[in-house]
């Protein structure tokens, strides 16, 4: 399919009629439109979009709301009883038919404000053999929808109307959604789907349920078995949805999971840090209390002993001054006055013997008597002596065990000292507010979430898979008491050919399916290599059909989340040239099994390189005539240098807009121009 030509009537920034015609030529098949920014390139994409569906693209800042189709100058003119209209005309080509696709508003002037107020809407068609192009058809208004969608699926639009400065993100217009069933149809497999969803998956109105209700059976049992039947299919169905609901939730658990991966893979060696500093912290607080226990012990051994160490000096020399005295000692060491008293008193010797007044005994005891304390402190002297040489003795080893104590206080304070300085330095250089072992938790609750989802959908699907077989039980059941005539016998017969048939869809769709998805993705990762020079980066398909960009790592590839602009726009035009290509490919290899809808569509590029590095200019743009039978470009006169294409152009056209002027023209630049 090619577009042969656009006309524009007031649409939006061009006033009066403006008009583009597009080559058509297989070898030049490249028209250009080139203009400064913000002069009318985008406006040309708006009418292609709304002249086929009546509709716009919206961008972030502007909603659909906001734009007026109507020209100001033409609006500005108008006065409380005028009329404008806006429209834009479509031709379009294949090898069979040409289609001219006409979509006009009329307006009227919300006077005296610069308001349009839609009057009258209208859409036409009209359609002629290419060999017979003075006949036209026209077409009924109800079915012109249908064929233009045929022709040009709108689904599909995101795919051939490419919006490189706007689509950077396959979410927009909700193309996310539609990535699958758009490789479906362009692949043909849409027509398996289709086959499918007629048999047995459009309810009561299916073919094989239409089947089975011209069966007929009699008495209470075969009534009980349609009813347990009809029970299965709604239970099957139940479990189905069951397993969507599952999907959707086991596939947000996935992503979470998948968001938390990246962000400890990223945060590594930051977790990694931070157990350090974990680490730090521990060994710092269990280093302070040993400091304290061991300034403590300090403390108390200094407070008990060290008066011994003081007195040391003043011991030495009392214990040198009572040697040079050479004081006469003759008292009994520990013996006082009062124990000669007590012993006398008593009446007997400590040896047994009496003690009398006037015995020698006596006489004795009364002689030791004078040389005791207090009468003489000789024994005093002996005491002082026997007790200073035994703190000299012991003030020798309280001088090490202090010395010793101290020397465990200082090694630790400094040893919490070096600790803490490292917990510190760890410390500025963490985000605090990162909880990695929240994180941690949080991750195994996901995972958790999977797994308890998946079983469930495993128990589910082997409900399913018992249901089955219990349904095909009860078929045979009632196949048994189905009355024996004719009637039901055709209708027997056609039910297990329609079973049988979808059977056989069924499995050739998977295989299919499998196989186009294998192909894509070799091919949309040699497309990506062959349009940009990023070695290290390869983009695929995951089993949902989303687009994904992959990084290089150490431990093997990882989705790239942070793109650029350039790099979205690079994944998503792989993406279009792999599918338009293998498209293209497809129909070549085809015998006219496969329906019109699968031709191959023109692309129409809006600012598709504005994003991107000159190199990659170059390279992508080599590759699109060979894709697609048909590229249009609207683009920036500064980066045309850089495609290389001009052997591809067979015409080119500038848009011109003066600076006092608000609206914008198309001229054609004289280059060769053939529209076959």
């Amino acid at each position: 399919m090619k577009f042969e030509s656009i006309v524009m009537y007031n649409f939006m920034r061009y006033k009066g009629k403006n008009r583009i015609d597009f080559c058509c030529d297989e070898k030049k098949n490249v028209t250009i439109v080139l203009g400064d920014n913000t002069v009318g390139k985008t406006t040309i994409a708006q009418a292609f979009r709304w002249g086929l569906y009546g509709k716009l693209m919206a961008s972030t800042a502007k909603g659909k709301s906001d734009y007026q189709l109507l020209n100001n100058d033409i609006l500005e003119m108008m006065d409380a009883n005028s009329y404008a209209s806006v429209k834009v005309e479509i031709a379009a080509v294949n090898n069979e038919k040409r289609y001219i696709i006409t979509r006009e508003i009329v307006y009227t002037r919300a006077f005296p404000k610069m308001e349009a107020r839609e009057f009258q809407k209208k859409l036409s068609m009209r359609m002629t053999d290419i060999d017979f192009m003075e006949s036209y058809v026209t077409v009924e208004e109800q079915e012109i929808e249908n064929l233009i969608n045929e022709l040009f699926p709108m689904n599909l639009s995101h795919y051939f109307l490419f919006d490189g400065e706007r689509w950077n993100d396959v979410s927009v217009g909700g193309v996310k959604e539609n990535i699958k069933e758009s490789v479906h149809i362009l692949t043909g497999l849409s027509a398996y789907k289709s086959a499918m969803w007629h048999l047995k998956s459009m309810g009561s109105n299916s073919v094989i349920k239409k089947f089975r209700s011209k069966i007929s059976g009699s008495g209470a049992v075969y009534d009980n078995l349609v009813a347990e039947q009809k029970k299965i299919e709604r239970t099957i169905e139940s479990l189905k949805e069951n397993n969507k609901t599952l999907d959707i939730n086991i596939k947000n658990y996935e992503q979470r999971q998948q968001e938390m991966d990246r962000f400890l893979e990223q945060n590594k060696s930051t977790e990694e840090l931070q157990t350090k500093q974990k680490h730090l912290a521990a060994l710092s607080h269990s280093q302070k209390d040993r400091s304290l226990t061991n300034y403590k012990m300090l403390v108390n051994a200094f407070s008990e002993k060290a008066f011994m160490l003081f007195s040391e000096p003043l011991i030495r020399a009392s214990i040198k001054i009572l040697r040079e005295a050479k004081v006469e000692r003759r008292d009994i060491p520990y013996m006082r006055q009062a124990t000669i008293d007590y012993i006398i008193k008593n009446g007997t010797c400590i040896c047994g013997n009496p003690i009398r007044e006037g015995t020698d005994g006596y006489f004795c005891l009364m002689e030791q008597r004078k040389y005791l304390y207090p009468a003489d402190i000789g024994s005093l002297l002996g005491d002082f002596e026997r007790s200073a040489k035994r703190w000299e003795q012991k003030s020798r080893g309280i001088r090490e065990e202090i010395r010793e104590n101290a020397e465990r206080a200082d090694e630790s304070i400094r040893e919490y000292n070096d600790t803490y300085n490292r917990y510190a330095v760890l410390q500025r250089k963490l985000d605090e507010h990162i909880d990695f072992a929240e994180k941690r938790k949080k991750q195994q609750y996901y995972q958790r979430e999977i797994q308890r989802f998946s079983k469930e959908k495993g128990e589910n699907e082997g409900r399913i898979e018992s249901y089955r077989k219990r349904y095909a039980s009860i078929e045979k059941e009632m196949q048994s008491l189905e009355a024996k005539d004719a009637e039901n016998k055709r209708w027997r017969g056609r039910l297990e050919l329609a079973e049988e048939l979808y059977q056989k869809l069924e499995k050739e769709f998977s295989t299919q399916e499998k196989k186009i998805f294998l192909e894509l993705n070799r091919e949309i990762q040699n497309n990506f290599s062959r349009m940009f020079n990023a070695k290290d980066k390869k983009i695929e398909l995951t089993n949902n059909y989303e687009i994904q960009m992959l990084y290089q790592t150490k431990q093997g590839y990882r989705e790239e989340q942070n793109l650029s602009e350039g790099e979205k726009i690079a994944r998503n035009f792989a993406f279009i040239v792999t599918i338009m290509d293998f498209s293209r490919r497809k129909k070549a290899e085809q015998t006219g099994s496969y329906s019109e809808e699968n031709d191959t569509l023109p692309i129409v590029l809006d600012g598709p390189f504005s994003k991107l590095g000159d190199e990659n200019i170059e390279l992508i743009a080599k590759i699109l005539p060979e894709v697609s039978e048909q590229v249009i470009i609207f683009m920036l006169k500064k980066d045309w240098a850089y495609t290389k294409l001009d052997k591809y152009v067979g015409c080119a056209y500038r848009i011109e807009k003066r600076a006092e002027e608000s609206f914008a023209s198309i001229k054609r630049e004289e280059m060769n121009c053939d529209h076959g």
